[in-house]
Order: C-alpha cells, then sequence, then structure tokens
C-alpha cells in the first residue's frame, strides 16, 4: 500500500522568499537605527576671486 502525501502548497516557494526578504529587511532597518550621526561641520570656500 502506497501512503500518498500531499503535494507541496504551490505559493510554498513564493512564501519561503517573503520570509527570507523581510528578514533581510528587518535587518537592514535594524542596522540604520543603530548608526550614530557623526555632526558635520560646514565646507568653508572661499568666493572672492581676485578682478
Amino acid at each position: 500500500m502506497a501512503i500518498r502525501r500531499k503535494p507541496p502548497h504551490p505559493a510554498r516557494g513564493l512564501i519561503i522568499w517573503l520570509i527570507i526578504l523581510a528578514i533581510l529587511v528587518a535587518f537592514a532597518v535594524w542596522l540604520a537605527g543603530s548608526v550614530e550621526e557623526v555632526p558635520t561641520r560646514p565646507i568653508e570656500v572661499d568666493v572672492a576671486r581676485p578682478a
């Protein structure tokens, strides 16, 4: 007697990829939130040109 297995769900591969994508997005958001801002100084440029 053969044991019949249900075929995999048609969207199973898509669901796995969506879960992986969600994990990567969550990691990117966490990484972006953990970065400390570095204060920047304005760039001083001498725009006066001798005529």
